[in-house]
């Protein structure tokens, strides 16, 4: 059972105590943990975190199905943001199973499935929906307390997922729906939709470049994304149109640039996709991309320096990506229970563990010790 909202708001007070990953992740961890949201069954949804073995080591209940978990950089704390249309951020001591502490989107918003914190863990940054409007939002908060510190206006409509580029300046994938809770998956705008990639400054909310597709693919819509060390953004795309129309579904962008930089593939891998990234993700080194597609049953790689398409591993089912310490390696998860690592440019793909009883979310994360 979750904690009462007077439980929660008594153990947050405890948050600033709570310990280091450094200097509490078990033994057994062996210096890595794995985050994703999954559920038993229809009715039954967690968050929890697995090993490098694969076993799972910790989990906690959730109220609602989640989408994408959030890790403090530096201690011992994970959120699980709810799904699209979202009313809530549960976090947790993943050491100790302690409810810490629940966030609640401002009034007549909801949460789009992700946040992060700010570098030095000072800050929670969430994406959100005024839904009376459809007006995005960006809403920094301090952590622990919560306290909403900076609204601002997220570029566009619909901000699903964004990343830190630096300390002061943060990505923002727009994807152009506007919804309304009330029938999350009703596209009120479809005709005149317009995505983008913004790059917005914390300090004051000010635009500092946008990137959109041109007018011929407004329906592109934009909603997973990664940056790289050398500051490449990789943007994924679900495309609401047609199934048969043939449209590019990755890209890549900086924050000079105001196009979009369209990486190609195979059309029948293209096709393939059935219009849908899920998770995108770079690896240690910067020079692969991962594109994962449920709907597909694969993730697709390319080679980012030469914009080259390197091939797939074939998973039903498969969303959650995420890259290890280990240059051009990743692990991934399935809604079969599935837990794998890949080396696309080797070629070599084997699985780690298999949960059979859970449903791995769509996004996984990692905190890393070894590195």
């Amino acid at each position: 059972m979750l904690l009462s909202r007077r439980a929660f708001l008594a153990s947050s007070l405890a948050a600033m105590s709570i310990p280091t990953w450094a200097s509490a992740l078990p033994i057994e961890a062996q210096g890595e943990l794995f985050f994703s949201a999954f559920s038993k069954g229809k009715t039954d949804h967690y968050v929890g975190a697995f090993g490098s073995n694969g076993r799972l080591l910790w989990s906690m209940p959730l109220p609602d199905r989640a989408h994408a978990p959030v890790v403090h950089p530096t201690h011992s704390v994970v959120g699980a943001v709810a799904r699209r249309p979202g009313f809530y951020i549960d976090f947790f001591n993943p050491l100790t199973g302690e409810a810490i502490k629940r966030i609640e989107p401002l009034a007549e918003h909801h949460f789009y499935g992700h946040a992060v914190f700010s570098q030095d863990g000072e800050r929670l940054i969430t994406q959100e929906n005024h839904y009376p409007t459809g007006a995005g939002k960006i809403v920094i908060r301090s952590w622990p307390q919560g306290e909403v510190l900076n609204e601002y206006s997220s570029g566009g409509i619909g901000p699903h997922e964004s990343v830190l580029m630096d300390q002061d300046v943060i990505v923002i994938a727009n994807g152009g729906l506007r919804t309304h809770p009330n029938n999350d998956r009703e596209i009120m705008n479809l005709e005149t939709m317009r995505p983008n990639v913004t790059f917005l400054s914390l300090k004051d909310g000010r635009v500092i470049n946008q990137a959109e597709p041109e007018p011929s693919l407004h329906k592109l819509s934009i909603r997973h994304l990664d940056v790289n060390r050398q500051g490449v953004v990789a943007l994924g795309f679900q495309y609401q149109g047609e199934l048969w129309e043939n449209v590019p579904l990755v890209a890549l962008v900086s924050a000079n640039s105001d196009t979009l930089d369209y990486l190609d593939m195979p059309e029948q891998i293209r096709a393939r996709f059935q219009q849908y990234c899920g998770s995108v993700c770079f690896d240690a080194s910067g020079e692969t991309l991962a594109i994962s597609t449920p709907r597909g049953g694969f993730v697709a790689y390319w080679d980012v320096p030469s914009k080259t398409f390197l091939g797939v591993d074939n998973c039903r089912d498969v969303c959650g990506v995420i890259a290890t310490n280990r240059k051009h390696e990743f692990v991934l998860t399935s809604g079969t229970g599935k837990q794998l690592i890949s080396s696309p440019r080797t070629r070599q793909i084997s699985q780690i563990n298999q949960l059979a009883d859970l449903h791995w979310d769509n996004h996984l994360r990692r905190i890393n010790l070894n590195a």
